[in-house]
């Protein structure tokens, strides 16, 4: 997956789709020896913000696919 890709919630969310940003990787706590780094998907969705009101939020990689120019043509025909 690259910036800019349109991407698809598998979380869900009946398909709800948005702009792949980039990842973020959130540092393990320095306190817990068996913690480690954790990386994760930033997503813009088109149709709602994060919960805490920011145009960006963060989900689990796998929990997002890319869309295909295929499939975004399916989606426009069935709207």
């Amino acid at each position: 997956m690259q910036p800019g890709d349109i991407v698809r919630s598998k979380n869900g969310r009946s398909g709800e789709l948005g702009l792949f940003v980039g990842t973020r990787t959130f540092e393990a706590s320095k306190k817990n020896p068996y913690a480690e780094d954790y990386t994760c998907a930033e997503v813009m969705w088109f149709e709602r913000t994060a919960s805490n009101g920011e145009a960006v939020s963060t989900i689990q990689s796998d929990l997002i696919e890319c869309v295909y120019q295929d499939d975004i043509e399916a989606v426009n025909e069935a709207v």
